[in-house]
């Protein structure tokens, strides 16, 4: 396709319109295949070397934590892009991992801890999944978590 519409542009005699077309369109071509990672747990076991049980607390104890900062709307668009995200947040706070309010981003890390995860990995978590929600197509959700983590 990007060869046949140079070739029909190749009457025309401008090398500047030659080339943003050829920009525009394998720019285009290399965005309209890749694949979005689909699952957000599999993604940070795979990044990280994460057992599933310190994912889920990670991602709970983040949902906790988003919880307490959003508007019930945004938190709701967000949690939708987590599997199970109530029932990992019920979780969280059963298990003891998560044991009340986390007042600041600083907080949710030190909780890392409760699952094994310390820093400089804590540190690393929040901005993964901001880094997953946004190559997934979730712009939005990936904008409002980066409101409250940064």
């Amino acid at each position: 396709m990007v060869t046949a519409l140079l070739r029909r542009s190749a009457n025309c005699r401008s090398p500047l319109i030659i080339g943003l077309l050829t920009l525009c369109l394998t720019s285009y071509a290399g965005t309209a295949w890749a694949q979005p990672p689909t699952d957000l747990q599999a993604y940070l076991q795979q990044r990280f070397h994460l057992s599933p049980p310190q994912v889920r607390g990670a991602l709970g104890a983040l949902l906790v934590y988003a919880h307490q900062r959003l508007q019930k709307p945004d938190f709701n668009d967000l949690a939708a892009h987590v599997p199970n995200a109530a029932h990992i947040m019920q979780a969280v706070k059963q298990q003891g991992i998560v044991t009340g309010p986390l007042d600041d981003i600083d907080e949710y890390e030190r909780t890392l801890a409760n699952v094994g995860i310390e820093q400089p990995l804590a540190s690393q978590i929040a901005p993964a999944v901001i880094e997953w929600l946004g190559a997934a197509g979730y712009s939005y959700e990936r904008d409002i978590l980066t409101g409250i983590v940064r």
